[in-house]
């Protein structure tokens, strides 16, 4: 899939279609609207592990590749797949690690070009970049065998607090479980969001999947995805109306 095209999230190959769709509008929609009323975090979520948000595609390779590769390590680390400024999928202890990186949409050059001779700047300090031309890490997505729910949310709680909301399907055991761990009180926003899935199995809630996300680069992917697809109905319109 090519980020020259069009905007695109990239989520753990089990996902089908309209999973990707329902996460793309739940990361760009939804998550404001639940997390506007919290003012205190224990943590701020700057990033996964070895991994800040904004780190490049290229850096984060190699820092695998360095860890995998090293004789004293005592894990076990394999890059499985990985997709140039896109993703890259990791196996790490038996679990795996599916680290998204996004890129500036090439349409979007047309209205905001990047400054000739200037250094791209760094999301992850300043959030100011206005077009990206290498891929940033702006989330990741742990996939793991079933575990009660009940289990994760426990050791989540114990790290983050409680989360800041919760939702349950109608099957009433579905449903996710949100933290918000922003420092709101920087600009632009330092932290990010994590979301524990919940899928029923035996009748019970189970978890094997969860994601985290920037909160500051979230808010440069919704405005890049707003301004993507209004150029494309300005070039509609023009290709239309000569």
């Amino acid at each position: 899939m090519n980020l020259s095209k069009k905007p695109v999230l990239f989520f753990p190959r089990s996902t089908d279609k309209n999973d990707m769709k329902k996460y793309l509008l739940f990361l760009l929609f939804c998550l404001p609207g639940f997390l506007s009323a919290q003012t205190e975090i224990p943590n701020s979520l700057d990033g996964f592990a070895e991994a800040s948000w904004g780190m490049t595609f290229e850096s984060i390779r190699e820092k695998f590749l360095s860890m995998a590769t090293n004789p004293e390590s005592k894990e076990k680390i394999e890059l499985l797949n990985e997709k140039k400024e896109e993703s890259l999928l990791i196996k790490r202890n038996g679990i795996f690690y599916l680290y998204r990186f996004y890129k500036t949409p090439e349409l979007l050059k047309e209205v905001r070009p990047k400054r000739e001779g200037a250094p791209e700047a760094d999301p992850s300090i300043d959030g100011q970049t206005e077009f990206r031309e290498n891929g940033i890490l702006f989330s990741v997505g742990v996939t793991f065998n079933l575990v009660p729910t009940e289990k994760i949310k426990e050791k989540m709680e114990k790290k983050y607090g409680k989360p800041r909301k919760e939702s349950i399907g109608d099957d009433k055991v579905s449903g996710a479980a949100i933290w918000e761990l922003v420092e709101r009180r920087e600009n632009p926003p330092r932290g990010g969001f994590a979301v524990v899935w919940r899928e029923g199995y035996k009748k019970a809630p189970y978890t094997r999947r969860i994601d985290y996300f920037s909160a500051n680069l979230k808010e440069v992917i919704a405005k890049d995805y707003v301004d993507f697809f209004s150029v494309q109905e300005t070039k509609t319109l023009r290709d239309l109306i000569p």
